[in-house]
């Protein structure tokens, strides 16, 4: 209760401040570098407390008066230019020159800018992962906070978000692109079309607080895998080469990338290969966990103009051999193709800012089997399916008064799979047939989602420091089955879906605090169709227990009402962050045992799970997290994140949801070297859902030690022990041995060196 006063009781300091300090008028003009013209509706910073140009890029701003004014300017489509004045300067006639910026496509948040930066958002970076290898884009995601790991074997790592997970999360690529997996077991999630070491940031929106990219339930993640080249008069060409080893499992991985650029045009080129072995955990237990991949990715841009840019990508990726302790198959061969287009223009007119286009297709080639199990010898089974997902998008920027922003457009997803199992029986009741009996099971059922939506989304500046952000979001949503399985299409009435019309729509009112602090409270409603899964398996193992799930094409929508307050400040010297949530989920989609729904194949339980609504389960937790320097060069760092989920219907824990888990830093940084020791520390996990027969996990703490260095210019060389006291550990959502000649768990690798070597040029 004493935490909800912590805002008032700032808002309160910062009132009483304010008052009686003497004012000074500062006055003055922005305008752009090359045109020499005004910037319309710039924002403008002094000491900390915001204003906004007119439409000739003229500013008039009364501060408190103080020995030195730092200000600073800046625009969407131009950097911030930052001047430092003193009291006896000319502060009635300021000139503040800006450069124009170059078109950014990938980017959908500009956090260090109030003005336009998203509600609940953060962007993650961490250098030190370059010197430990990450398997896919999912190993990314274990430090942030909030976040866990669905492990299933060393590849394919599913995330987790508060209690948030598959579809719950809009994962994008580059602004806008989205892909999809193909296997019903989740072998190919969204992080694994991609190769990690092409991320160089993770965008974060913590719930259903933006509406621009889609419905947005549980949060919106954006993958921003490249950066523009940098425009020169005549032809610049680089690029890097690197390497990386490891010694537990003898992985290694290469990498090359060649980039080249001038005033008009720009291309990037980029292709690796890693090889994973299997890995041995704290105590020698030898996890099969071995994969390979190789990949490649094109990109050509084309500038018209300063404010204009084409962009054309294509990526291909390819798995092979990918071994899952924790599922009845492995992947022999996961193939992905991605193509993007993408157009945006910048400084159309003053109060039309922007257009952005976007366009993409993805299509995912998948087989897994059994021949590698211990029961290949009584049934093989060979599954080939396959995912294609097209979409566009269009937004215009506007900006309709000096103190208000407006994001306006539609975007549209489709979705198809289909595939079959092939099984040869060759063994039945302990038997062998005389003549193996070939079965084949739909998987898909040849289905399809078409989404469309609708959205607005403003930025309303009320003042010098408080800004509101609206947004709302409607969605037409066509679900239709082709091909139906005849035992599946008996199990109900009709399989015709009823088109949905959801809406989205969220309110977020920020205060700029003086001293660099801020802080943010928001309410949000966002919604999630039934994926496929829920809609249409038939008998399949997807779960976390041995039980098959039957899939239910009359689902509702879930939504998620979500209320968070945040509070944060980022310093050269201190930061700090801190989110408290609550949500109430309602339709929440799950599945229950049914009693009329035998077991179709062999094996116990005796009956199948139905997927279903309930009325309502909650969310509430919190995240922190925060930076100190210590002394010159020193840094410490920490983080603590816990989520409580609970479904109210069947008055129990919602399952697998991640426990109290904190990180503590210590990161020495110079110039040409740098040295990081850190560990992860995570709580006993009891709150654990006995209907899905989720254990319980013990708590751990594990530690990890990095540096880098720089011997030569251009020349950047890792290294990494991993796990240093070599601990027997795992996370709470790793997931059993399923099919395997031994029971076990998938535990986290032991003691591991790492090294790793990029040359830039």
């Amino acid at each position: 209760m004493k935490k909800s006063f912590i805002p008032l009781f700032f808002f309160f300091l910062a009132a009483v401040s304010l008052m009686g300090q003497t004012r000074q008028l500062i006055e003055g003009r922005v305008w752009d570098k090359n045109t020499q013209k005004g910037i319309a509706y710039a924002v403008v910073g002094i000491n900390l407390q915001y204003g906004y140009a007119d439409e000739n890029g003229r500013f008039s701003i009364e501060v408190p008066v103080a020995e030195t004014y730092l200000l600073e300017a800046g625009q969407l489509g131009y950097e911030t230019v930052k001047l430092s004045l003193q009291q006896n300067d000319n502060l009635s006639q300021v000139e503040l020159q800006v450069a124009a910026q170059p078109v950014q496509l990938q980017e959908i948040l500009v956090s260090e800018r109030p003005r336009h930066c998203n509600p609940q958002s953060n962007v993650y970076y961490d250098a030190v992962k370059q010197v430990s290898q990450p398997r896919d884009v999912g190993d990314l995601f274990g430090d942030i906070p909030g976040f866990g790991l669905i492990k299933k074997g060393g590849f394919a790592l599913d995330p987790v978000f508060r209690s948030f997970k598959y579809e719950q999360l809009n994962v994008i690529y580059d602004g806008g692109v989205q892909t999809a997996h193909a296997c019903p077991a989740r072998m190919d999630p969204v992080t694994t079309h991609v190769d990690p070491e092409d991320v160089k940031k993770i965008e974060l929106i913590k719930g259903p607080f933006s509406v621009r990219h889609g419905m947005a339930m549980g949060a919106t993640i954006n993958v921003v895998t490249q950066e523009n080249a940098e425009a020169t008069e005549t032809m610049k060409l680089g690029g890097t080469l690197s390497s990386g080893y490891e010694t537990n499992g003898s992985s290694w991985l290469t990498r090359l990338q060649l980039r080249g650029a001038n005033r008009l045009f720009d291309a990037e080129a980029v292709g690796g290969y890693k090889n994973f072995g299997s890995y041995s955990s704290g105590n020698g237990t030898l996890v099969p966990s071995s994969f390979s991949g190789y990949d490649y990715s094109l990109k050509a841009g084309y500038r018209p103009s300063e404010d204009q840019r084409l962009q054309l990508s294509w990526r291909q990726a390819f798995s092979r051999d990918v071994l899952h302790p924790a599922l009845a198959m492995d992947t022999d061969i996961d193939d992905t193709y991605i193509f993007s287009a993408d157009y945006n223009v910048k400084n159309i007119g003053p109060k039309f800012y922007g257009l952005a286009l976007k366009g993409y297709g993805t299509r995912v080639n998948h087989v897994m089997s059994n021949l590698r199990r211990p029961n290949a010898p009584m049934m093989e089974m060979v599954s080939t399916v396959v995912a294609d997902n097209y979409g566009a998008r269009a937004e215009a920027t506007l900006m309709p008064t000096a103190k208000s922003l407006l994001y306006v457009g539609a975007d549209y997803r489709y979705l198809w799979r289909d595939g079959s199992r092939e099984a040869l029986i060759k063994v039945m009741n302990g038997m062998p047939l005389p003549n193996p009996v070939r079965r084949t099971d739909a998987i898909w059922q040849n289905a399809s989602i078409h989404d469309a939506g609708v959205f607005a989304e403003g930025r309303w500046f009320l003042g010098d420091r408080w800004t509101l952000m609206a947004g709302l979001r409607t969605d037409f949503v066509s679900i239709a089955i082709q091909d139906p399985a005849p035992d599946f299409e008996a199990k109900y009435e009709s399989l015709e879906v009823d088109n949905e019309w959801n809406i989205s729509a969220n309110a977020t009112l920020n205060y700029q605090m003086p001293k660099g602090w801020n802080t943010q409270l928001a309410i949000g409603r966002g919604m999630r169709t039934a994926n496929m899964i829920e809609r249409f398996i038939n008998h399949f193992n997807i779960g976390v227990d041995p039980y098959e799930y039957v899939g239910n094409p009359h689902l509702k929508p879930e939504a998620n009402h979500q209320l968070e307050w945040s509070l944060n400040r980022q310093q050269e010297r201190f930061g700090f962050s801190a989110s408290v949530f609550g949500s109430l989920l309602t339709n929440y989609i799950t599945a229950a045992v049914d009693s009329t729904l035998p077991r179709k194949y062999m094996g116990a339980p005796a009956f199948a799970r139905r997927f279903v609504n309930i009325d309502q389960a909650v969310q509430t937790g919190m995240e922190l997290s925060a930076q100190v320097e210590l002394a010159k060069h020193l840094q410490l760092n920490g983080s603590l994140a816990y989520t409580y989920a609970q479904n109210l219907d069947w008055d129990e824990p919602l399952a697998e949801i991640p426990p109290l888990t904190a990180m503590l830093g210590l990161r020495y940084q110079r110039a040409r070297w740098w040295a990081d020791v850190r560990g992860r520390f995570a709580d006993q996990q009891d709150r654990v859902s006995a209907v899905f027969d989720e254990s319980e996990t013990p708590g751990f703490s594990v530690f990890d030690l990095r540096a880098g260095v720089e011997p030569l210019k251009g020349l950047h060389v890792g290294f990494a022990i991993l796990n240093v006291f070599d601990r027997q550990y795992r996370e709470h959502l790793n997931r059993a041995y399923r099919n395997q000649p031994e029971s076990g768990i998938v535990w986290e690798p032991g003691r591991n060196a790492t090294f790793f070597v990029k040359y830039k040029f």
